[in-house]
């Protein structure tokens, strides 16, 4: 199996490798049943890095091409398009075949391809996307993320927002590619905005999974805080998010918008979970014998990539 990564490709490694395997399936050089090398291994023989693999080798699970056996490794679960794949091998062939006689080089050949699939098959650089989110604090963190890792612009506007005043998804839902919601706000999106005029996909902002353990480790009875900027956000990012699962500690969720139940959280708890966020707030307004924990509440990753496919697609689709 060999898979070869192009500098000049318009399409990211992580797409390069997809690719590669799909067309391999589906032309047969990779038989159903087959093992794929460990994620491990093909970023080392690559040279990048194994979560990269991981990656296409998930989204390629999620398209039903590939399966994943806990403790044997990655096989190929399904060849389809067998007649489709073949006439486009037949194509492209000739096509090169003909540029080659008629004077060009590999290089020219290869450069031209690219650009015409950057032309095709346009990227996310410049792609207006919306974010919608329950605190400023997430939804500025957000769209950040989108603006740093796929060079998009955002509009960006609190679901409350929404609710308070149904014309202004309308007026927000102008010339834009896609939507990107939280999670747990894409119900209430819904409620609002039935049928918005783009596709929306949905963001997890998940917290570190140290705090996990960082729970594991209290003393049965504890009383434990979690705060965020607003009850709302509080009770998406940690209740409803991963520590809502029983326990024998005491668990108390107050967003920092919240005036006398913060303050009996602040004096029952000895152990307080702050996002981000809301960490230096929550400092100044603790003594010192409280033990204060940051909590980093970050983008999935997958989710950025799955932003990049969709955007990628409906541009794609628009020409």
């Amino acid at each position: 199996m060999s898979i070869v990564l192009h500098k000049k490709s318009p399409f990211g490694i992580k797409d390069q490798i997809k690719g590669q395997i799909r067309i391999m399936i589906d032309s047969g050089q990779l038989p159903v049943g087959q093992a794929l090398p460990s994620a491990r291994d093909m970023a080392k023989a690559l040279n990048i890095n194994r979560n990269t693999v991981l990656a296409a080798y998930r989204a390629l699970v999620r398209e039903g091409l590939l399966e994943t056996v806990v403790g044997s490794g990655t096989f190929i679960k399904k060849r389809k398009m067998q007649n489709k794949t073949d006439a486009l091998k037949k194509i492209v062939d000739d096509a090169f075949d003909k540029a080659l006689l008629a004077g060009f080089s590999p290089d020219q050949i290869t450069d031209y391809l690219f650009h015409q699939a950057a032309v095709f098959f346009p990227g996310t650089e410049g792609a207006r996307v919306l974010v919608v989110e329950c605190n400023q604090e997430a939804l500025d963190d957000i769209a950040a993320t989108l603006r740093r890792d796929l060079s998009v612009q955002t509009v960006h506007v609190l679901i409350q927002e929404l609710e308070c005043a149904t014309r202004l998804a309308e007026e927000l839902m102008t010339d834009i590619d896609l939507i990107v919601c939280g999670f747990n706000h894409v119900e209430e999106l819904r409620n609002v905005v039935p049928s918005p005029p783009v596709e929306v996909v949905t963001v997890f902002l998940k917290p570190e999974i140290r705090i996990m353990n960082e729970l594991t480790q209290l003393p049965p009875g504890t009383s434990v805080g979690f705060i965020c900027a607003t009850q709302r956000s509080t009770d998406t990012f940690y209740k409803e998010a991963i520590l809502s699962g029983g326990s024998s500690l005491i668990k108390i969720w107050v967003g920092l918008d919240q005036g006398p139940e913060l303050q009996s959280l602040l004096e029952k708890c000895s152990v307080i979970f702050a996002s981000h966020y809301v960490y230096d707030r929550v400092i100044h307004m603790t003594d010192a014998q409280k033990r204060i924990i940051r909590v980093e509440l970050c983008v999935d990753p997958s989710n950025i990539e799955l932003i990049r496919e969709r955007l990628a697609l409906t541009r794609a689709l628009r020409r």
